[in-house]
């Protein structure tokens, strides 16, 4: 499957479970994220593991369990994200939703809402605009070399 085809399903399926679930996703810049972080909140980063190894916002209270995942026919949707998440966080938990740029993260809350969950928000912008707004981030140590 390509890329742009694996998209537009994607886009599919959000619309499809959007308009199924009666809750309705809130988005929030990363001012607001970074304010409920900082407080109360949980942070979720769905993207991949090779992305989270990178480079990730810096905060106590951060689980990474990516929403796609990468297999031999292409990105695919994680087929057992909602268990994972659910292993991890009560459907009660205030959980702030983040991914690279804000895609992911939309899609993902619209399922953890669907799912029952009653308190999670959206970070639009994602981690780029996090590190554009030079918030803290946790990056692996570069290592001089001898």
């Amino acid at each position: 499957m390509t890329r742009s085809l694996a998209s537009v399903l994607l886009l599919l399926h959000f619309l499809l479970v959007s308009c199924s679930s009666g809750a309705k996703v809130v988005t929030i810049d990363v001012q607001a994220a970074k304010n409920l972080i900082q407080t109360d909140h949980a942070y979720l980063d769905v993207r991949t593991v090779e992305e989270f190894v990178k480079g990730h916002v810096d905060t106590a209270m951060i689980i990474n369990i990516p929403y796609m995942v990468d297999t031999s026919k292409g990105r695919v949707k994680n087929p057992d994200f909602l268990k994972e998440v659910s292993s991890a966080f009560n459907k009660e938990d205030h959980v702030v939703v983040g991914c690279q740029s804000g895609v992911r993260s939309l899609y993902a809350t619209s399922d953890l809402l669907a799912d029952g969950f009653k308190n999670v928000k959206d970070m639009g912008g994602g981690y780029m605009d996090w590190v554009r707004n030079k918030f803290p981030v946790n990056t692996p140590e570069t290592k001089e070399e001898l």
